[in-house]
């Protein structure tokens, strides 16, 4: 009981760290999204020793931006994903039901997650990334849900 109670509470405070980040305008989103970047792009550099002109700074950051977007929304549903599966897990359901049921719970709030993005500034609902949450969300399941 006391590990369905704190599932919860994760699976609650994991919906709205999504939540927030959703919330955040277009300007607010690329600036973290490009951030991210810029600070892998300062750290390899450091490592490899060679020094890149801003132009060369701001390519790789045009180049990888989507992308590293894309991967964000792959990797915050694969959590999901694992959080809802072992959620489930602790009502003794079937193993078919918890997996179809976890995905189906995913989707709905990818699903809902975009429908709130087309009432934020700049931003907007992709079915596309309904699809990509999903599927990061079923790979969460599928690694680590069937873990007993």
């Amino acid at each position: 009981m006391k590990k369905r109670i704190i599932l919860w509470i994760l699976v609650i405070l994991w919906m709205g760290i999504i939540f927030t980040f959703s919330s955040f305008n277009s300007n607010e989103s690329s600036k973290q999204s490009k951030g991210i970047i810029n600070f892998f792009i300062e750290n390899i550099v450091e490592i490899f020793d060679k020094d890149l002109t801003e132009v060369e700074k701001t390519n790789i950051v045009n180049t990888l931006h989507t992308p590293v977007r894309k991967l964000a929304h792959f990797s915050i549903y694969l959590v999901l994903g694992v959080l809802v599966s072992l959620l489930l897990k602790t009502y003794n359901l079937s193993t078919k039901n918890i997996i179809l049921m976890s995905i189906l719970i995913c989707f709905l709030y990818a699903s809902s997650d975009e429908i709130h993005q087309l009432f934020i500034s700049g931003r907007s609902g992709e079915f596309k990334d309904i699809l990509l949450d999903t599927f990061g969300s079923s790979v969460g399941i599928a690694i680590f849900g069937r873990r007993k």
